[in-house]
């Protein structure tokens, strides 16, 4: 009902609100000491009709990143509990525009429905309260019409609901997301079934956004009436109902009665355990006290994979790791040091020996997913061009670089070191220094470091978002914090985000990954697989490209 007035400068002083609170843009940012959440999107004007899901995107060319599942076989039953560990940490907030961290994202769209949802082929999205949604040929404007839905406490969803929640997430000082609504112009309720976004330009990413987390229709007068004290007690319409939070031990759901779904969920109860001690998770999940365990070490991967009791998922999500180098320091600025280090380092060998093979060699900055550039070569191990690009570099004797390395993360820990021998054979000297989560995340953001391990995942479907995050020198993170720019990829990205032709838009997207990787913005790492252990009885569980699980299609048969 009310005008957004949402400027680009004023979206940028929102993303820098959001890193200054410490908090990754959206990309399930894991920079190293710089802990965020996880996210991405697309829409590209399709239409819902009666239940079919609709491509947000216009297209699937490139690499998607689908998830297996843990198998379907037979008639879904229902009834039952099921339990899953939440390994990175606890929830840290049930209000949809808050939280950035994974826990919280990944357990609120379980409780609340959006006006869309991420379909279960992580390429597209479906009707979640809209049951149908209309796209003006301009583009311009965006008619949800929503299905009769009850929230928890029994009040209906009305339109009315779902633009206060749009609002908020658009609008609110507080909203940690506001930046990824852009182009938004207004938001009102045409009637009590209706809801109408219009926009100030064209947006091929709105439909995916509007599947966000962050767009969680919440109850509008429950909201009035408690303010914050509603999120300790959380309301949704979604498939299970809150039940308890024992903070830094277990979250607690049930099934919601009155879903609109008849069908689903299938399961009785959900229960979240926090496990984030990796061998305590894992004698859990053998002793049969867990049914779904998350971040398996992938040192037992391979003895898991071999017992028929298991399903082991190595399809997760949409997830780049890399060394951040900071532009702003000699010689980092060279392109020529940029490349040889990055000939210099054998991925390979870091992915069998430290990831037992469960990856492959990251070729561009954008995750396996929409609009990847499979075509892009990378830099493949080749130690003779190194030497040579270092010999016409700007520092033909080498270089001294301290890499900043998270004292909780193990795997990081042997990829540093893997890169610090392997780099002392073209001059580099490689200082590691280990620090608590989070300690460095100041100098990050300040540009005050050598390098840094890290890596990020996507939100939503569509590339806008880790574009925007990792590449662009404008976006509010100064190219993931290295200080990169290139003026070729700011331009193509502003364009490819408001183009609607599929097919130009992935020829956008593909010259940025080309740009990107020939200017070596980062030692590009490799591309992790999932690693879920899943009990043989578990049937539908899946994880999205997006990191989210739909646990209102799965089921256990005993």
């Amino acid at each position: 009902m009310s005008d957004m007035g949402l400027d680009m400068e004023g979206k940028r002083t929102t993303r820098r609100q959001l890193l200054a609170a410490g908090l990754g843009l959206g990309a399930t940012v894991a920079a190293m000491p710089l802990l965020a959440a996880c996210g991405g999107g697309d829409s590209e004007g399709g239409s819902g009709d009666g239940g079919s899901s609709a491509d947000a995107t216009q297209g699937t060319s490139g690499t998607p990143g689908t998830s297996g599942d843990s198998g379907s076989e037979g008639e879904p039953k229902y009834g039952g509990k099921l339990t899953m560990s939440l390994a990175d940490r606890d929830v840290t907030s049930f209000d949809p525009i808050i939280p950035t961290d994974n826990m919280s994202i990944w357990t609120m769209v379980l409780i609340y429905d959006q006006l869309v949802r991420n379909a279960p082929d992580g390429q597209s999205v479906e009707p979640g309260l809209a049951e149908t949604w209309e796209v003006s040929d301009d583009g311009l404007t965006y008619t949800f019409n929503l299905r009769e839905a009850t929230f928890h406490d029994g009040s209906p969803v009305t339109a009315e609901d779902a633009v206060y929640s749009l609002l908020r997430a658009v609008q609110e000082e507080d909203s940690q997301w506001g930046w990824i609504y852009q182009g938004v112009d207004t938001v009102e309720a045409t009637d009590e079934r209706t809801v109408t976004v219009k926009m100030s330009h064209t947006w091929a990413p709105f439909l995916a956004d509007v599947a966000l987390f962050s767009s969680s229709i919440i109850p509008k007068k429950l909201h009035e009436e408690r303010g914050p004290a509603l999120f300790d007690s959380p309301v949704g319409s979604g498939p299970f109902q809150f039940v308890s939070w024992e903070k830094n031990t277990s979250i607690k759901l049930k099934k919601w009665e009155n879903y609109w779904d008849p069908e689903r969920p299938y399961l009785d109860e959900l229960e979240f355990l926090v496990l984030t001690d990796a061998n305590t998770r894992m004698l859990k999940f053998q002793a049969g006290e867990l049914d779904i365990a998350t971040d398996v070490p992938f040192s037992q991967l391979e003895a898991l994979e071999a017992n028929p009791n298991y399903t082991i998922l190595t399809d997760g999500a949409a997830r780049f790791d890399y060394i951040g180098m900071n532009h702003t320091r000699k010689p980092f600025d060279d392109k020529l040091v940029r490349q040889a280090i990055n000939y210099a380092i054998d991925k390979e060998a870091i992915i069998q020996s430290v990831l037992f093979g469960y990856g492959e060699m990251a070729n561009t900055m954008l995750p396996k997913m929409l609009y990847h550039a499979d075509h892009v070569e990378g830099y493949p191990y080749n130690l003779e061009k190194a030497k040579e690009l270092m010999a016409s570099s700007s520092a033909p004797d080498g270089f001294t670089a301290e890499l900043i390395i998270s004292s909780g993360d193990p795997v990081a820990q042997q990829v540093a070191q893997l890169v610090q021998s392997q780099l002392a054979e073209i001059g580099g000297t490689i200082n590691i220094r280990l620090v608590e989560p989070g300690s460095a995340t100041d100098d990050i953001r300040a540009l005050n470091y050598d390098w840094s391990k890290s890596y990020y995942t996507t939100d939503i479907i569509d590339p806008d978002e880790l574009v925007t995050f990792g590449m662009v020198s404008d976006g509010g993170t100064k190219a993931v914090w290295t200080g990169y720019k290139n003026e070729e990829v700011d331009r193509l990205a502003r364009e490819a985000a408001a183009e609607t032709d599929p097919a130009r838009r992935e020829e956008m997207y593909h010259r940025i990954q080309e740009l990107t990787t020939e200017d070596a913005p980062v030692i590009l790492l490799y591309y992790p697989t999932g690693r879920t252990a899943v009990q043989k009885y578990i049937h539908g569980f899946r994880i999205l490209p997006t990191g989210n699980y739909r646990l209102w299609d799965v089921w256990r048969s005993e």
